[in-house]
């Protein structure tokens, strides 16, 4: 396949894109009210009735929609393309490789090769979704509680901020742990 097979993986990005913007519309709603019961407790219905009195049906749906279409869209184009190359060249490695009698083995590549891509594909996606996943929750967290709305920038500036301006500090807290769960995860 050589390089001429990854000039093609821009459909493959686009397709995750797309999958990750419509999945938002469903994803978003259901977030906020799992930050609202993380945050208070009680019963789904009570934090739905809840949120639905604070901020409208409309405010249910939409609060927190811009930062989650930010984590869901353009990461998901990432993690797609980031799995589809990462399995087309250990393929190919493993293909250029006749001597070792292992790498031509199709039952280990066929789990291996899937497994390790997807771990691949994990980290690279989050590393660049795991700022607007941030920005995310505290918006929702916000809402969630009642408290007064501050928007992506808003928040952002408030998460710079609180880090002296530092950028990995204010927009990566926590990737570690993010990636211990994620990458075995999409393994």
């Amino acid at each position: 396949a050589g390089k001429a097979g990854y000039s093609n993986l821009l459909p493959v990005f686009v397709g995750g894109c797309v999958g990750g913007v419509l999945q938002s519309f469903v994803v978003s709603p259901f977030e906020l009210v799992k930050i609202r019961q993380q945050a208070s407790g009680g019963a789904v219905t009570l934090a739905v009735s809840t949120l639905t009195g604070n901020l409208g049906r409309v405010g249910l749906a939409t609060r927190g929609l811009g930062a989650t279409l930010l984590r869901d869209g353009v990461p998901h184009g990432v993690w797609f393309a980031a799995y589809e190359w990462s399995k087309r060249s250990m393929k190919d490695s493993s293909s250029k490789d006749s001597s070792n009698s292992a790498s031509n083995d199709s039952a280990v590549q066929d789990t291996m090769v899937p497994v390790c891509a997807g771990a691949f594909a994990a980290a690279v996606a989050w590393g660049v979704g795991y700022p607007a996943d941030l920005v995310k929750t505290r918006v929702q967290a916000a809402a969630a509680a009642g408290g007064v709305e501050s928007g992506l920038v808003k928040t952002c500036a408030a998460m710079l901020r609180e880090s002296n301006g530092d950028v990995l500090r204010a927009f990566y807290r926590g990737f570690d742990l993010k990636l211990l769960r994620a990458v075995p995860g999409a393994a």
